[in-house]
């Protein structure tokens, strides 16, 4: 019993949440859609599900950056201020959901949230931009016919969207337009409808108890 009714419970909740997206009228022989089933019964589980999975991740991030602060490894001070800044900033806006009606409290986490994290974040993708350039350059090498087309447009496309492209040739833009409505578009359906088709194929074994890996155990 104790791995089939964790089965019967994952398939009779997967099941609510598959018809409540297909079907709008009711339960068969009861008022109740499973719409309103879903909405009622099964989010608000489903939040409460994901806010302790997001304290099991601080507690383990907690856990791994204490023990690296412990035996003073390699750029510990950089876990010494990822832990300060977590528990700032968790601090800080629990005493904004306390007290609502603290403006002032509002406002300076607002103005620390955005002169301090938002600037942070841009200088992280800032920086990525340079890894980026040096893994185009080693990508796009003209070894084969495949890699000279990947070339060619990966050029046409930066062409496009600099302002020196329109400048070089008024007709780089609509090309670079197209180049990403028409074949990176179609590339990147065709890559999301394999993943509709596995996550699909990945749902429908673990409605069946055909994947028991959740359960802590790959039977």
């Amino acid at each position: 019993m104790r791995r089939e009714v964790p089965l019967i419970i994952t398939l009779v909740i997967g099941l609510i949440v598959v018809l409540s997206s297909v079907t709008t009228g009711n339960i068969p022989g009861t008022e109740t859609s499973f719409v309103s089933l879903y909405q009622l019964h099964i989010s608000p589980w489903m939040r409460i599900v994901s806010s302790f999975a997001v304290g099991l991740a601080a507690v383990n991030l907690l856990r791994l950056h204490g023990f690296s602060i412990s035996r003073k490894r390699s750029g510990w001070a950089y876990s010494v201020l990822l832990i300060s800044s977590m528990a700032l900033f968790a601090c800080f806006r629990s005493y904004i959901e306390l007290n609502l009606t603290n403006q002032v409290a509002a406002k300076n986490y607002a103005l620390l949230y955005d002169n301090i994290r938002t600037p942070l974040s841009q200088t992280i993708f800032a920086l990525i931009a340079f890894y980026i350039a040096s893994a185009s350059y080693r990508a796009f090498r003209a070894r084969s016919v495949e890699s000279s087309m990947l070339l060619i447009s990966a050029v046409i496309v930066m062409l496009g969207a600099a302002p020196v492209g329109a400048l070089m040739w008024n007709k780089f833009p609509a090309i670079q337009q197209w180049l990403i409505a028409v074949p990176n578009m179609t590339g990147q359906r065709a890559i999301m409808i394999g993943a509709a088709i596995g996550g699909f194929a990945a749902s429908l074994r673990i409605l069946l108890g055909q994947d028991r890996s959740y359960l802590g155990g790959g039977e």
